[in-house]
């Protein structure tokens, strides 16, 4: 049995869409699709993806909430949803396929999470056990075949538990080719590929509500073998940062360093937005690490996109030493002064020495 694993796309913008669908019936499509949506690194909330790792054109189906009646199709991007513990809503995933041939999907919620290296956004392959909102979605098919050129939406269903914590739950609602694409092989094993694309669900739970964030673990690594005018040496800055409230927060990292002389170094970094319960890793190069320097590193994470803004701080003392120069430096210092006490003792021959022939010699001469 060949192993499978997912190539991934996701609905594009984080926009303002109607909130609520209607299940409706399928529609045609005409045989060159309208434009869809396409993500932009550059907008908050927005997932990259890179076309070229599907198995073949990403334009051939897609998947999107299903627009309000009278709204054109790709009114709305993403779900955002708003409800109270122990509610039921009632949404719809519009797929559409492009291709001249019949496709069958499989229809799942899955949860969200940070990818801990990058802190990008991603959701949980089908068959994870979905713990969150995720397992919070019901379609009213687990598989659905969409003819050629028609799309079809499927009604969904999502109950928040009695128990829910209110804030925010980021998910999304996934549909997946159930045939394998094509297969690569990795090592000594052939792995099926199989294509899935995701409408992301912002879903909020009434209920008190509070941001947090949370700054550990900040270390700076990396010193300066040598002098800067005989090397460049660079450094790096790294911590862990975590969303300890129930929001969704969009952090601004302010990094600042101190010392001897002044300021060192003072940036400010976009963050990518942190799930409730999520961490992720910031890291940040040091360009010309100092070669010597004493002084404090100050790392602030700030979310004033929300109201109380949100921050959190950091700080570790900084002690940069050129270590090897160091080392170099005592190892000269050291040859010097044996050198010099080598010197001394053949050119210079203790006195007592001389001293004491001279008394036995004096003694030998007075004996009778």
């Amino acid at each position: 049995m060949i192993p499978v694993i997912a190539v991934r796309l996701f609905a594009a913008l984080l926009t303002a869409g109607a909130l609520g669908a209607t299940a409706g019936p399928s529609a045609a499509l005409a045989p060159s699709p309208s434009p869809k949506p396409s993500p932009s690194p550059s907008a908050p909330g927005s997932a990259s993806t890179d076309p070229s790792k599907a198995a073949h054109d990403p334009g051939s189906w897609w998947v999107q909430p299903a627009p309000q009646p009278g709204a054109a199709a790709d009114s709305r991007q993403y779900f955002i949803l708003e409800g109270h513990p122990g509610s039921t809503l009632q949404d719809g995933l519009a797929i559409s396929n492009y291709t001249d041939h019949p496709i069958t999907y499989y229809v799942y919620g899955a949860d969200g999470y940070n990818t801990p290296k990058d802190g990008q956004f991603a959701l949980r392959d089908h068959g994870y056990p979905m713990t969150g909102v995720g397992g919070w979605v019901r379609p009213a098919f687990p598989t659905v075949t969409v003819p050629a050129r028609t799309s079809t939406v499927v009604p969904v269903t999502i109950a928040i538990p009695a128990d829910a914590t209110p804030g925010d739950h980021i998910g999304g609602v996934s549909g997946m080719d159930s045939e394998v694409e094509s297969t690569q092989q990795q090592g000594n094993v052939r792995v099926g590929i199989k294509r899935v694309v995701a409408a992301r669900l912002y879903l909020h739970v009434d209920g008190a509500t509070m941001g947090g964030l949370t700054v550990t673990g900040l270390k700076v690594s990396g010193s300066s073998a040598f002098p800067a005018y005989l090397s460049d040496s660079d450094g790096s800055v790294t911590a862990t940062i975590t969303n300890s409230g129930n929001l969704l927060q969009t952090p601004k990292a302010h990094l600042r360093a101190t010392g001897i002389f002044g300021t060192l170094i003072e940036e400010t970094v976009q963050l990518p937005q942190i799930l409730p319960g999520q961490s992720i890793d910031f890291a940040q190069q040091w360009k010309h690490l100092p070669p010597f320097e004493v002084g404090t590193m100050r790392l602030e994470v700030t979310d004033d996109s929300v109201s109380p803004a949100v921050t959190s701080t950091a700080s570790v003392s900084l002690i940069l030493i050129p270590w090897l120069t160091i080392l170099a430096a005592a190892v000269l210092v050291a040859a010097g002064i044996t050198g010099h006490v080598f010197w001394r003792r053949r050119n210079n021959p203790p006195p007592v020495r001389h001293q004491r022939r001279g008394q036995r010699e004096t003694s030998k001469a007075a004996a009778p």
